[in-house]
């Protein structure tokens, strides 16, 4: 009797072993791979998740810990869009390098920017964020997670967050989109999608990072939220956050089967003008922009909202038609940056703060529609002209740059030797521009500014004679030239000394 009391106990208990590590036991419940386990328990040697999902899960601990996760296979045959749709609100997703099947469908050439072997996940349909829903990309070393297009999608957008009609105040956890490649060109080089993010009206923070985004035809990301909302009402009822921070943006010409020849509208658009006393919920930090764009980002924002845009790195070619153009529905203006204010006469404007951004393009550098407040601090500014001044009626106003000086460390030096003056903790070479002409040696820091209030500080003027290429060429742009390169044929400092004032101008 008590051998045999021996035998079962060394028979049940690894069957309880087993069971309490989501392991499948003969003759007990078979786990469904949505079922959920505990994020904490990824990390457990005994169960046997890849290299990568181990490693994401350390590097996100803090943010995760206590929550349930799902971990996904790449599966041809399965619909990513469809699995997440089951999955419940506060789920985190890490979508693995293992494969079931050794062969993927056919999808389009585009060379992978990191060089490493790509592992496809496939939607039918947008995938639809729910509250607090977590996306991760968890490849093993030599691998990265792309989200493709099935063959027959047809949808406008690849993903989507928020509504229009509400901001849905009671869902307040964040949602995190990291890791991932998407990639929206469906077969045949056709696209059929507009975004690949569209987000509306949300009371939540969207934080996308460390991803890489393949232009479809209009933008990487569509940030479009009309409804109004006064931010300064309650802390708990805010409009939409957005970090775009740490991504790689590119850009290509588009020549699809129907014989359409179009360049990506732009990187980023974020139209938020029925938004009122906004701070510190919307930032591009960080990013690159590469390729054949028309517009790096265009933003508009509410009376008394504020945006940050550090340390992003723009290097594109700005020439060619895009669907936009071609339909009427935005007039492009060729730019890095498109800074819009509002026609509110008695509100406070918004604010722009820019600062460490390093901006190449082949058109202009700045659009800016006034009335607005920017906040310029140690950003280069390299095209055919720095600045396009719309609705010169409106004044667009200088702010003051200093408090932005952390933002700037050793990004720019001043070529000039002598005594600063000093605000705050920063001098001003700390905090100036810097301006490179590659077309006209006449064009200056300060063209294209008609009507404007307060100071700017440049501290370098260059001229790069280059040659700007045709849309149909898609080799090195003329904006990817280094100025101090030997292919620099021009290059002056000029003596506006370390400070270019701005003077009031009303009235034009």
């Amino acid at each position: 009797m008590i051998k045999l009391q021996h035998y079962l106990v060394w028979l049940i208990t690894p069957l309880f072993l087993l069971q309490a590590l989501n392991q499948e036991v003969p003759g007990a419940h078979r786990p469904n791979k949505l079922d959920p386990i505990e994020c904490d328990s990824v990390l457990l040697p005994a169960l046997k998740h890849t290299t990568g999902v181990k490693q994401r899960v350390a590097q996100y601990g803090n943010l995760i810990r206590g929550r349930h996760c799902t971990v996904l296979s790449a599966n041809p045959a399965e619909d990513l869009s469809e699995l997440i749709k089951q999955l419940p609100d506060d789920r985190v997703i890490l979508l693995s390098s293992h494969t079931f099947s050794p062969t993927t469908p056919s999808v389009p050439t585009t060379p992978s920017v990191t060089g490493k072997t790509r592992i496809h996940y496939y939607i039918r349909n947008e995938i639809v964020l729910k509250n607090g829903q977590f996306i991760l990309g968890a490849a093993d070393d030599g691998f990265e997670i792309v989200i493709s297009l099935w063959e027959r999608f047809r949808d406008k957008n690849m993903v989507r967050v928020g509504t229009t009609d509400n901001f849905h105040f009671g869902k307040t956890h964040e949602n995190r989109l990291s890791h991932l490649t998407f990639l929206p060109t469906g077969p045949l080089d056709q696209h059929p999608v507009n975004t690949i993010l569209f987000a509306e009206c949300y009371n939540r923070r969207l934080i996308i990072e460390d991803n890489v985004f393949h232009l479809p035809d209009w933008s990487a990301v569509d940030l479009d939220c009309k409804k109004s909302l006064d931010a300064s009402d309650s802390d708990s009822q805010q409009g939409p956050g957005l970090l775009f921070t740490k991504n790689i943006v590119i850009g290509k010409i588009i020549s699809t089967i129907d014989n359409r020849i179009t360049i990506p509208r732009e990187g980023i658009f974020i139209n938020l003008p029925a938004i009122k006393n906004q701070s510190k919920r919307v930032a591009l930090t960080g990013n690159t922009i590469l390729g054949v764009i028309a517009d790096a980002g265009q933003f508009e924002l509410g009376p008394g909202t504020s945006m940050d845009v550090f340390r992003n790195t723009v290097n594109i070619t700005n020439a060619g038609p895009t669907v936009r153009d071609t339909t009427g529905l935005r007039i492009t203006q060729r730019s890095g940056f498109v800074l819009k204010g509002h026609s509110e006469s008695d509100a406070e404007r918004p604010l722009y703060n820019l600062a460490g951004n390093q901006i190449r393009v082949t058109g202009m550098a700045l659009a800016v529609s006034p009335p607005l407040e920017l906040a310029l601090a140690c950003n280069h500014l390299q095209g055919s002209s720095p600045w396009r001044q719309l609705y010169k009626e409106f004044t667009l106003k200088a702010a003051d740059p200093f408090p932005l000086g952390s933002k700037c460390k050793n990004f720019v030096s001043s070529t000039l030797v002598m005594p600063t003056p000093t605000t705050g903790s920063y001098t001003i070479s700390q905090i100036e521009n810097s301006w490179t002409a590659i077309s006209d040696c006449r064009i200056k820091a300060l063209s294209g500014l008609t009507n404007f209030e307060g100071q700017f500080f440049f501290g370098r003027e260059d001229c790069l004679k280059t040659t700007t290429l045709s849309p149909g060429n898609s080799s090195r742009p003329a904006a990817d030239i280094d100025p101090d390169s030997s292919t620099a044929t021009t290059s002056v400092t000029t003596g506006l000394g370390v400070i270019t004032t701005l003077t009031l101008l009303l009235n034009l």
